[in-house]
C-alpha cells in the first residue's frame, strides 16, 4: 500500500509514537502511476526494480528494503523538488482516480480487477478529524466508512 500525504503536513502522535501526517491522507491499494506530457515519473511497480537503473540484475535485490527499490527513491524526488498543489479530482465509474496538479503532473489511480469481491482500491482519509468518515473505492462502488 503506498501512502499519500495531502496538505499541511504535521505531526501525529499515538500512543507515544509520533510520526509526519497530511491534512488528508490517499491510501493506494492497487496500480497508480505520476505523469507529465513526457513521460511516467514513478510508477507502483517501480517498487519491484532496483532503485539504480544502471545495475544488473540481482537475484537477492530485495524490494522491501527503504530506498532500495525505484519506487522509494524517484517518489522521495518527486516530493521533495517543489510543491504540488491540487488543481482538480475526478473519480471515474470503475473506482478509478485522477488528480491533476499545478505543476503539470497527473496521478492516474487505475483498479485492474474485475472481481465483485469486496476489494479495496483506495481510500480518502481526512486526518484533520479522525471522527469523519473515509471516502472508499472498492470493487463494489463508493462507500463512506
Amino acid at each position: 500500500m503506498e501512502c499519500l500525504k495531502f496538505g499541511t503536513l504535521y505531526l501525529k502522535d499515538r500512543e507515544g509514537e509520533t510520526w509526519n501526517s497530511g491534512e488528508f491522507g490517499l491510501h493506494l491499494q492497487c496500480p497508480w502511476r505520476l505523469t507529465n506530457d513526457n513521460e511516467i515519473i514513478v510508477g507502483s511497480n517501480d517498487l519491484y526494480e532496483q532503485a539504480d537503473e544502471t545495475a544488473d540484475y540481482d537475484e537477492n535485490f530485495n524490494w522491501e528494503e527503504f530506498n532500495a527499490n525505484l519506487r522509494d527513491v524517484k517518489l522521495d524526488r518527486f516530493i521533495s523538488e517543489t510543491k504540488h498543489l491540487v488543481k482538480s479530482a475526478f473519480a471515474d465509474n470503475f473506482g478509478g482516480l485522477q488528480i491533476c496538479f499545478d505543476s503539470n503532473v497527473v496521478l492516474t489511480v487505475f483498479p485492474v480487477i474485475a472481481s465483485k469481491a469486496d476489494n479495496e482500491h483506495w481510500r480518502l482519509l481526512d486526518n484533520r478529524d479522525e471522527t469523519k468518515n473515509h471516502f472508499i473505492s472498492k470493487s463494489t462502488g463508493y462507500v463512506l466508512d
